[in-house]
C-alpha cells in the first residue's frame, strides 16, 4: 500500500479512515480509467461511421468529449492518492524526507486547496443553472442534458479536495514521526 509510515521497529500504518477514503476514490478512479477504452471504441466507431459509411453524428462526437472529460475529471484525484501527480522532481528529490513532506502539505494547504475551493465556489452556481435550465446543446443534433457533464466538474473537484484534505492529515503524521527521527516516507 501507498502512504505507509515506517518505524524502525515495525510498521504504523494510515489511519483506517485515510485508507478508507482513499480506497473510495481509488475505485472511482479505476472505474474512470474505464472510460479510456469507451472512449477509444467511440472515436474508432465515429472514423468508421464518417468515412465508411458517410454517416456523422454531432451527438455522438459531443458524447466522446464528454467520456473523456468524466475520465479526466474523475481520475486526477485517483492521481493525487497515489502520489502520482506532477511535481518538480528535479529539486524534489534533492531534499530530506522531511523538507519533502512540508514541500508537500504546504502545497496542498496552500496550492491545491484553495484552488479547489474556488473551482467548487464558482462551479456550484455554473451547474445549478444549467440543471435549472435543462442545458443541452446548441445544437439541435447535440446532447441534451449538458448539466451532466457540468455536474462531473462538481464531482471530480469535490473527490480531489477529499483526496488532498486526506494527504494533509497523512503528511501531518508524517512529518511528526520525521521529527521525532523514528519514521521514513515509504
Amino acid at each position: 500500500r501507498a502512504g505507509f509510515i515506517l518505524l524502525w521497529r515495525g510498521q504504523l500504518e494510515q489511519s483506517s479512515f485515510t485508507l478508507r477514503v482513499e480506497n473510495i476514490i481509488r475505485a472511482i478512479g479505476d472505474s474512470a480509467s474505464w472510460f479510456c477504452l469507451l472512449l477509444i471504441a467511440f472515436v474508432c466507431a465515429s472514423v468508421l461511421l464518417r468515412y465508411v459509411a458517410g454517416v456523422s453524428s454531432l451527438a455522438f462526437d459531443e458524447l466522446q468529449w464528454h467520456i473523456y472529460s468524466a475520465s479526466w475529471l474523475l481520475g486526477f484525484s485517483y492521481a493525487t492518492t497515489k502520489r502520482s501527480h506532477v511535481r518538480n522532481d528535479i529539486l524534489f528529490n534533492k531534499f530530506s524526507k522531511l523538507t519533502q513532506a512540508r514541500i508537500d502539505l504546504y502545497s496542498h494547504l496552500l496550492l491545491v486547496l484553495p484552488f479547489v475551493g474556488v473551482i467548487l465556489y464558482h462551479s456550484w452556481s455554473f451547474v445549478e443553472w444549467s440543471y435549472l435550465q435543462n442545458e443541452g446543446s446548441i445544437d439541435p443534433d447535440g446532447l441534451p442534458g449538458r448539466w451532466v457533464i457540468k455536474s462531473v466538474l462538481l464531482i471530480g473537484f469535490f473527490l480531489f479536495g477529499v483526496a488532498s484534505l486526506v494527504r494533509v492529515i497523512d503528511l501531518k503524521r508524517v512529518i511528526a514521526g520525521l521529527k521525532r527521527g523514528v519514521a521514513d516516507v515509504c
